[in-house]
């Protein structure tokens, strides 16, 4: 398969990435998928009852790349991360520095990200923190969003991506969106893959890809 895009170590696909990633080798999954809570802004068709499949599908992929894996969850899912998940998953809290305020009910400041390392390396990869949660500045991020319906800071990404893989190793995202994982990979020297199967936002994560200075903006 021909890449969208190829240049200094980092590789866009586009594509449905459960046609693309089997064939792929890497050293770490980081990724954010659809929610699979009918979230009518998902780029996906995102279908409650057909997403414990696409999870069961995802694991077994991470599974056999070996190494970190990290998976964006919704809050609604938790009780069901017991039946997608290998034993020992745990959490990371990707927190946002201001939260969506809401008349009733608490405030969405922090979203999960399952992790588990099926892999030999044992450790984590950052030189730096190693924290299991990271505040995201998510200051103005809608309003820089590019066009994407799922934003991502890529300040979280660049420390979710810091643990997973080590300098010049690849880390692979089948569902990249607008690139924020790979251009997190890039300011890191790490290597990195990913998949899209929108091509509006294959061409989007390109032009964030081929920019020399980390734009302000940062999406999903």
């Amino acid at each position: 398969m021909t890449p969208y895009y190829d240049h200094a170590g980092i590789t866009i696909y586009h594509g449905d990435c459960r046609e693309v990633l089997p064939a792929l080798v890497g050293n770490a999954l980081v990724t954010d998928p659809p929610y699979g809570i009918g979230w009518g802004r998902a780029t996906w068709a995102d279908d409650p009852k057909a997403y414990p499949e696409l999870m069961r599908w995802l694991v077994s992929e991470g599974q056999r790349i070996g190494g970190w894996c990290f998976i964006f969850q919704a809050q609604l899912n938790v009780g069901r991360f017991h039946e997608w998940f290998p034993d020992g998953w745990r959490i990371f809290a990707a927190c946002k520095n201001f939260a969506q305020v809401r008349k009733t009910g608490l405030w969405n400041s922090w979203d999960p990200v399952v992790y588990w390392n099926s892999g030999p390396n044992s450790g984590p990869n950052s030189v730096t923190v190693n924290r299991d949660y990271h505040v995201g500045n998510v200051a103005g991020l809608f309003r820089h969003s590019a066009g994407h319906p799922s934003p991502r800071p890529v300040d979280t990404m660049r420390h979710i991506v810091g643990i997973a893989a080590a300098e010049g190793e690849t880390v692979l995202d089948p569902f990249a969106g607008s690139g924020t994982t790979l251009r997190a990979a890039k300011d890191l020297g790490r290597r990195a893959i990913g998949i899209e199967i929108e091509e509006r936002y294959c061409e989007i994560a390109a032009k964030r890809l081929a920019q020399q200075v980390l734009p302000l903006e940062a999406t999903a």
